[in-house]
């Protein structure tokens, strides 16, 4: 009897290890292991917190996604937050917890439950609500395309031809109902540089003779020298770069709504009407991760609005 006891207890703690690996460590997606709350002083949101700040900032998140989940899209300057579901500018969240001063620090689990209840008090600038049901309860289509198409097409109307502008960035996702959107005009010249230094630090292309040779080359590790350089150049380019948010749901209202006068559009095309109004009209349903400035906000109304 006490074996067994012992045999299940063992089982019990091995099954919570692994449950908090893959959740809490490991990436499911990517297949990695990692800690989503490290310090890293990388990207520009980060930089507005010193260390021990940032250290408290990190502990906070976490505490917040011990209780109602959360994920820091960093690269894209967002946390996006599981319930209540939205995605909360970083920038201003970083901002919010530097002002409140050393109480923020001595307890950072509350600061920053404080201040994502804030956010859900009202969608001001930088806090986008999605829904994830945003077809509708129990619809599978509109303007008959799956999630897959709808979100497909909504990536399309981001990407205008014949815009001189500097590829930035872009991600959807069909199950929670968001779109990003990197809105920048030109990397700037020490940008440029610090990508050619890290090109130069990852050799010669390699020549393919078969597809062995390709193989090969995939599964050989990148240079570490090459990877450091290249991450460091794409946290600087970030600097540079503010990204637009939309919300699947309200997309959707807006496109039912226009769908009827331009009825022989292309979805894509209809789309990008749509989303250029809720933008140029500052309609809820679309937010900026920072303050735009008129060129950024002039670059954004371009890549939506050529079709219109």
């Amino acid at each position: 009897m006490v074996v067994a006891l012992i045999v299940v207890g063992v089982l019990v703690l091995g099954v919570a290890g692994f449950v908090v690996w893959f959740l809490k460590i490991r990436d499911p997606l990517k297949g990695e292991d990692f800690y989503k709350f490290h310090v890293e002083q990388k990207w520009l949101w980060e930089l507005t917190l010193t260390p021990e700040q940032e250290k408290a900032f990190m502990a906070g998140l976490e505490a917040y996604d011990d209780e109602r989940g959360c994920y820091p899209m960093r690269s894209e300057g967002l946390l996006r937050v599981y319930s209540p579901m939205m995605l909360i500018s970083l920038y201003s969240l970083t901002e919010q917890f530097a002002t409140m001063g050393p109480d923020a620090v001595q307890d950072p689990g509350r600061a920053v439950h404080d201040l994502v209840m804030r956010a859900a008090e009202g969608e001001v600038e930088g806090v986008l609500y999605y829904n994830d049901e945003w077809m509708g309860e129990d619809v599978t289509e509109v303007d008959g395309m799956d999630k897959y198409a709808f979100t497909d097409a909504m990536m399309s109307a981001t990407f205008a031809q014949g815009v001189d502008h500097e590829f930035a960035g872009g991600y959807a996702d069909e199950n929670k109902g968001y779109l990003t959107m990197g809105v920048l005009t030109k990397n700037p010249e020490h940008v440029e540089r610090m990508y050619q230094e890290a090109s130069a630090l990852a050799g010669e292309p390699t020549e393919y003779r078969n597809k062995l040779d390709v193989m090969r080359d995939v599964m050989t590790p990148e240079s570490p020298e090459y990877v450091a350089a290249f991450d460091r150049a794409e946290a600087e380019k970030s600097k540079y770069i503010n990204t637009l948010v939309f919300c699947f749901e309200r997309v959707v209202e807006h496109y039912r709504d226009l769908r009827p006068q331009l009825e022989y559009a292309e979805p894509k095309d209809v789309l990008s009407v749509v989303m250029a109004r809720m933008l140029e009209d500052d309609l809820r349903g679309c937010t900026w991760t920072r303050p735009p400035s008129d060129e950024q906000r002039e670059l954004a109304l371009a890549l939506l609005s050529n079709r219109s």
